[in-house]
């Protein structure tokens, strides 16, 4: 296999596509063979193969172990087996430390991701393999390479939630690691001292930098004893490297960043995770390692090889000022000298900046308005200001406001040469803005609002530099709920006009502008209503189609996502089948090559918002959508588009349920499609497969039947219940066939259905969530089928049991009840309980049950949902929009909606308070003795006057 797998790796590096796909067809085929992991890891050691070709085996073999090694639970077919794991793990650890640096980087990611699964527990021979290496070892080329392994595999201390095992593994490795750590550091120091050899010296620091990135994580959760123990011997080594200097270390690339700064940066890391988690412990080093930080950020220059130095600098001395020892930074001298001279140089546009607004506008983007700046110097120079504004805000306010009158009068002085002192002031402005923890509207008390929108801001609307033009879309999207409607309204034109600019950061900010506008809320009404955008709305979503045409915006998220806000608000009315054209021309090109996820799901929420609004109104215009869509749909389902088949699924199941029955014929065509196995291997696919079974058993269930498809149904049904994880799905199948079906269709059915259901009662993996799913469902079976059709259909279930339903119902649903959540499962949930109740011959035979039962419904409809509803020991992941590869993404607009199965009774309280009364008046004298005996005291007094305000009574 390993001549093979060399001349695969090997065509994997070709240019041309033809010989480059078949070798990855056949290294994807190999994989899946036992023994394939171990090959690849023995070809890596052979030191006669090509250097490319190794390097493309060691990326294959981290990819290997990331998608085998523990594969989920639809993939465990996939699992490499036990017996080669542990041939792997016994091969790797010696293999990376004889491979050159580029090789060894790969695998000891690779070691990371087994060891996030196997170690410690399984995998007890590693760290000391490790630590034993570490100690024989005097290459520190060698010594660096195990601290890299060492300092992936104790990553996972510093973002793990605390826990039993969590902490276990990591007093292991505290245990195994903690004293060989100090031992080489200090031993490194001590050399470091002693020479002034730069090549020396490089692996040197390289080896403290991994030791201070190992001291991080194995603090990240507590101060260890051992630590603690010898804090001083740290702290003592990491002041030395704050106030090191040595320029024969320095960079000659204004953007590299040297062995000494990588350093300096683990130490203020450090320090500032010992402020936050340690301050006690590290109160007596505060004072002169928040001397040292300051002077090094006096003397750290602008150039971007010393940014990530000066980020980690700043972070301390905010952490510093928002804690109890502030006062360091009281002193007016103090706060000024902090403000003139860290944060306002930092927060200066730079010209690498202006270099990312021209040449790489997305990235400049993702930093400006995306919050993912939180890693620039402008953003922790703010955050540093914001800190000292906690204790100190009228000072600093005052010093702020200074410095922007200052920056005002220099533009002013000369606009066209000192445009960067706008940009600093705006920017300020905007990233020291508070949000109002109530409403969540952004406020400022730097400026007026209102007043430094007219005077500064709308000006650079009209024409300016594009940067300024890109800060004022950012001003008036930051405050936007502090501008008011008319003055919104009359700059609405201008921001439109700005959608056709060509500069790609300033049409896509006016297109982040207009999307949030639509989004402000007064009380929890919209804003902006249809009738408001309507004199706008032709010209705005023209040129946002406009901006798409723009080389560097054909795929531009944020314009995208603006016409799906503005379809959303607008009233579409006859020009929605125009609108959907222009969506299905984008369509048809992205669906050839899906690149933008982000991209992509606004489109199709932007068509789907178009199905809402427009289909279910008019059966013309779903003939239109379908004629335009179902060619889209094809493409997709026939060339097997991944990506794009969970929004298939989602928009065909809106189209259904915009139709009247029967149902035309061209869709029952794609129903054998939702059981093709196939698509269902995709977990991507699943939730949007099952939100289309539902519309097809709800729009065609004598269809369905008569295509002997219910038994697959019922099939995909039992895969669903049968796992935690998808149960939920279980239920929709089972709610909608409820719903749908006929009792001549659905009663053959029943009894499996029971059967799968009771079989999950009985298992190990009983949750709550499975339980309210239950109750919800047999509520449901009973409003539609009847209770006497329940209880007869689940006594049926097991001959042994003739009186099965009143376990269940004592066992499950009675105690169950009392945790059901949301308006239109209450009701549903208490309706049938009470007909169980009033109706019910197999209850009213059985005092004590029926008044448990009264006494939880009692509870359901009185107490507050915040009171009855049980804590969520198993929370549903949720699924978001992170990208392709297995990630499910719902669409909002087509969503199911909510249907009430009793729109006819209004109240559920009423409800039960007449059918009581009903029942009372049946049976005169039977139940007041019943209910003192079996209803809470508290739940009796509720049920009395909740009877008395509907003017009934029980007794």
């Amino acid at each position: 296999m390993a001549v093979n797998l060399s001349e695969a790796f090997l065509y994997t590096l070709a240019p041309d596509p033809e010989p480059r796909k078949k070798a990855e067809l056949y290294l994807a085929n190999a994989s899946a063979q036992p023994g394939y992991g171990v090959a690849v890891l023995q070809l890596l050691g052979e030191a006669a193969v090509d250097d490319q070709v190794r390097q493309a085996a060691a990326v294959h073999f981290k990819n290997h172990v990331k998608f085998r090694w523990n594969p989920g639970e639809l993939e465990a077919n996939l699992r490499i087996q036990d017996s080669e794991k542990e041939q792997i793990k016994g091969y790797v650890v010696r293999l990376m430390l004889s491979s050159s640096p580029k090789i060894q980087s790969q695998l000891s990611e690779a070691l990371a991701i087994i060891s996030s699964h196997d170690f410690p527990s399984n995998w007890k021979g590693l760290l000391p393999e490790l630590v034993g290496s570490l100690s024989t070892s005097t290459s520190y080329t060698t010594i660096n390479g195990i601290l890299q392994a060492l300092n992936s595999i104790f990553k996972k201390f510093r973002y793990g939630y605390k826990s039993v095992e969590l902490y276990t593994d990591l007093k292991y490795c505290l245990d195994g690691f903690a004293a060989p750590l100090l031992e080489i550091f200090t031993k490194t120091g001590a050399q470091i001292k002693a020479t002034q050899d730069p090549a020396t010296l490089r692996p040197l620091f390289e080896c403290q930098r991994l030791c201070c990135r190992i001291f991080y994580s194995l603090n990240s959760q507590e101060l260890p004893e051992f630590f603690e123990n010898h804090m001083r011997e740290w702290m003592d080594e990491f002041e030395y490297y704050l106030m090191y200097s040595n320029p024969v270390l320095a960079e000659r690339d204004a953007e590299k960043e040297s062995v000494v700064d990588q350093l300096k940066t683990a130490v203020c890391e450090n320090i500032n995770l010992y402020m936050e988690k340690n301050e006690e412990e590290f109160r007596d080093y505060l004072q002169r390692f928040a001397t040292d930080v300051w002077n090094l950020l006096m003397s750290t220059s602008l150039q971007p090889a010393h940014d990530r130095l000066a980020m980690s600098a700043m972070k301390f001395l905010t952490t510093v000022s928002k804690s109890v020892h502030h006062a360091l930074f009281s002193g007016a001298d103090t706060l000024r000298q902090i403000c003139e001279s860290i944060a306002i140089p930092n927060v200066r546009i730079r010209a690498e900046d202006e270099e990312l607004f021209e040449l790489n506008p997305l990235e400049y983007i993702r930093r400006d308005i995306e919050g993912s700046d939180t890693d620039t110097r402008r953003r922790i120079a703010c955050e540093l200001v914001k800190g000292l504004m906690l204790r100190y805000r009228d000072q600093v306010t005052g010093l702020v406001s200074g410095y922007l009158g200052q920056l005002g009068a220099s533009y002013s002085a000369n606009p066209t040469g000192n445009w960067k002192d706008k940009d600093t002031a705006i920017y300020l402005i905007v990233a020291l803005a508070q949000k109002q923890p109530l409403t969540g509207a952004v406020t400022t008390d730097l400026v007026n609002v209102e007043q430094f929108l007219a005077s500064q801001i709308n000006p650079e609307l009209r024409g300016s530099t594009d940067i300024l033009v890109a800060d004022a879309l950012k001003f008036i999207t930051t405050f936007r709920s502090a501008v008011p409607k008319p003055v919104v309204l009359e700059l609405m034109p201008q921001i439109i006009q700005l959608l056709v600019s060509s500069t790609n950061v300033v049409h896509s900010y006016a297109a982040g502008c207009v999307e949030k506008l639509l989004l402000v809320r007064d009380g929890g009404v919209p804003r902006y209503s249809s009738a408001d955008l309507a004199p706008f709305q032709s010209q705005l979503l023209a040129n946002a189609l406009s901006a798409l045409q723009f080389p560097d915006s054909q795929e531009n998220p944020y314009v995208m996502k603006c016409i799906m806000r503005v379809l959303s608000v607008a009233e579409v009315g006859p020009m929605s089948v125009k609108y959907l054209d222009d969506l299905v021309g984008i369509l048809g090109k992205v669906c050839r090559n899906p690149t933008n996820p982000t991209f992509n799901h606004y489109i199709f929420e932007s068509v789907s918002v178009l199905v809402r609004k427009a289909c279910e109104r008019d059966q013309e215009v779903v003939m239109a959508f379908e004629g335009k869509l179902f060619p889209v749909f094809q493409f997709i389902l026939q060339n097997d588009v991944a990506e794009f088949q969970p929004y298939a699924f989602q928009i065909l199941a809106q189209l259904i349920e915009s139709r009247g029955q029967p149902i035309p014929r061209e869709y029952l065509v794609i129903f054998p499609v939702l059981i093709d196995q196939r698509f269902w291997q995709k977990s991507a696919n699943v939730p949007a497969i099952i939100r289309l079974l539902q519309a097809f058993l709800l729009k065609a269930p004598r269809e369905i039947a008569q295509g002997n498809q219910l038994q697959e149904v019922y099939n995909v049904f039992s895969r669903l219940v049968s796992r935690k994880s998808t149960e939920d799905y279980a239920f929709y199948i089972a709610n909608a066939m409820v719903e749908s079906l006929s009792q001549d269709l659905l009663m053959p059915i029943v009894p499996h259905l029971w059967t799968a259901f009771f079989s999950r009662l009985m298992g190990e993996h009983r949750t709550v969530k499975f339980l309210k799913l239950l109750v919800l469902f047999m509520s449901l079976f009973t409003v539609k089928h009847g209770q006497a059709v329940l209880v007869d259909s689940v006594n049926k279930v097991s001959p042994t049991q003739p009186r099965l339903f009143v376990d269940v119902l004592q066992q499950f649903w009675i105690p169950t009840l009392s945790s059901i959540s949301g308006s239109i499962e209450t009701k549903l949930c208490a309706v049938a309980s009470t007909r169980l109740l009033c109706e019910s011959a197999l209850l009213l035979a059985e005092d004590q049950l029926w008044g448990k039962l009264l006494n939880n419904v009692v509870v359901l409809l009185v107490r507050p949902e915040e009171e009855r509803v049980a804590e969520e020991t198993d929370v549903p992941e949720l699924d978001q929009v992170t990208g392709y590869g297995g990630v499910y993404a719902q669409l909002h607009h087509a969503g199911k909606k909510d249907d009430d199965p009793l729109k006819e009774i209004k109240d559920a309280k009423e409800y039960l308070c007449h059918s009581l009364n009903r029942l009372s008046m049946q049976y005169p004298g039977k139940f007041p003795g019943v209910i003192q005996q079996h209803l809470d005291a508290g739940n009796q007094e509720a049920l009395r006057q909740m009877c008395n305000a509907y003017r009934t009574t029980i007794v």
